[in-house]
Order: C-alpha cells, then sequence, then structure tokens
C-alpha cells in the first residue's frame, strides 16, 4: 500500500496498525515491542511522557493511554513499527494534491487551518471519530531559503483526541512496570 493510502486509511479509522487514541501502552509494548523514551512533556512531573516506536512519536498519560501520536513526514523517509519490534521503512514526500485525491477517494471531508502567525503552513483536519482528530500539515517549502512550491508537501502528521476521563491515580503500592508507574 502506497504511504498516501496508508495515510487516506489513517484518516478514516484513526489508526495505524494497533496506534490509536486511547491505545494502551502494555498492549502496545506486547506488539511492537518495547518503545524508546522519549522523556517528559512538562518539566514539573514524568507523565504526560513521550515514548515511540521507530519514527512514531507517541505521548501517554500517566493512566498508560495514548493521547496523541506523529510522524515526522518531513524526514522523506520513516522507520514504522511494525509487529514484534519489526520497523517498516517508507517514502513519505507526499504532495498536497496526492493526499486529497486518496482523502477524496476515501470519502473523507476535511477542514483546512490555517494560522496567521505561520505564513507558508495550513493543516488539513479530519475527524474519524467524534473526539479525536488527526491532522496533515502542508508547507509551502522544504526550506525557507527556496521560493514556494506549486503542490505543497506533506511536513507532519499527528493524531490527537480531545476527551479524556479523569485518570485513576497510581497504585504505588504496585511494582514499578517500567514506565515510572511509581513516579507522577
Amino acid at each position: 500500500m502506497t504511504f498516501p493510502r496508508l495515510l487516506a486509511a489513517l484518516a478514516v479509522s484513526g489508526e495505524y496498525g494497533d496506534l490509536r487514541y486511547d491505545a494502551s501502552l502494555p498492549e502496545l509494548a506486547a506488539r511492537y515491542g518495547e518503545p524508546w523514551d522519549g522523556g517528559r512533556i512538562h518539566k514539573q512531573s514524568r507523565w504526560p511522557h513521550a515514548f515511540g516506536w521507530g519514527d512514531a512519536w507517541t505521548v501517554f498519560c500517566h493512566c498508560r493511554r495514548l493521547r496523541s501520536f506523529s510522524f515526522p513526514t518531513w524526514q522523506g523517509e520513516l522507520e514504522l513499527p511494525q509487529p514484534y519490534g519489526e520497523l517498516d521503512t517508507i517514502g513519505t514526500t507526499v504532495s498536497e494534491s496526492e493526499l486529497t485525491a486518496e482523502l477524496t477517494a476515501a470519502g473523507c471531508s476535511w477542514e483546512t487551518v490555517t494560522y496567521q502567525n505561520i505564513p507558508g503552513q495550513r493543516t488539513l483536519e479530519v475527524a474519524p471519530a467524534e473526539e479525536v482528530r488527526v491532522g496533515f500539515v502542508l508547507v509551502d517549502r522544504l526550506d525557507q531559503g527556496q521560493p514556494p512550491l506549486a503542490d505543497w508537501l506533506l511536513h507532519k502528521v499527528s493524531l490527537w483526541g480531545y476527551d479524556h476521563p479523569d485518570c485513576p491515580e497510581p497504585d504505588r503500592t504496585l511494582p514499578d512496570d517500567g514506565w515510572g508507574a511509581a513516579e507522577l
């Protein structure tokens, strides 16, 4: 399957393999192997915390549920997780016209989001579920020293959710699960 088609499938389902909003960190580790540790999101507390598999960057709450993930497509290729700790290398150069053609073919509609303080960038935002969003960030050039492109390029893909129920407090009597269960 081509990368643009994989992106359209992500937009429709809100999933890339088992990576999806609210996925369990232990279940993902069982499927993809131990994640690399990306560190704290905030200096004051361990959670939320970043982990990853290959070039799939994820953020988990202390309840060990996935809050967001992203793919840095600006690199030109990614190593994306496959079952049993394998990584699949895939080219990620995708133009806006390629992406929108696949999204249209998949029956997706999107909202285009722009920010006045970030010229030369826009996001196509898709809602695969009520409180879940997939964003396709596009840029008009690869480097600020270059002229704008006729067909914008995909820069980053991300998935996040708006709704997060109250997490139970971590059980401090349990042994450390390897991801800092005893830490806040």
